[in-house]
């Protein structure tokens, strides 16, 4: 009887254990991250609290060249169609090696924020840098 308790409490702990895993990773989690860089710039979110309507955000972009550009970063995001939603940038401005890091939330009410990820560009002006740009999706 012994043996019987030590297996059906192993067998129950690799059951949750799966069951976690599978719930962590399936695209409608909880939490992830993304990120990427360029030639320039460097930047990553993380997403927790994550549901198709709502999320927090925890960020930051780095200027990794002095080129007298400024660097950005950007929420994206899609709905189940996927149409692709571009979200504010934050700006930073301070040069090689300076680092804006940032907590917020974006929510909708469309079930817009299905798939979310980041977009790092560099800028010069009001404009992106062409080619100067990377995305990722968490």
């Amino acid at each position: 009887m012994g043996n019987t308790w030590k297996r059906l409490s192993v067998t129950t702990v690799a059951a949750v254990a799966i069951f976690a895993t599978t719930t962590v990773t399936n695209a409608s989690a909880a939490s992830g991250g993304a990120s990427c860089s360029t030639t320039g710039a460097t930047g990553s979110m993380t997403f927790t609290n994550w549901s198709s309507n709502y999320v927090d955000i925890s960020g930051w972009v780095k200027d990794t060249a002095a080129d007298s550009h400024h660097v950005a970063i950007q929420l994206i995001s899609t709905n189940s169609l996927p149409n692709v939603t571009y979200w504010p940038w934050r700006h930073e401005y301070g040069g090689n090696g300076a680092t804006l890091t940032f907590t917020t939330h974006a929510s909708t009410t469309d079930g817009s924020l299905r798939d979310v990820g980041v977009h790092v560009a560099v800028w010069e002006g009001d404009h992106i840098v062409g080619g100067l740009t990377c995305s990722d999706w968490a």
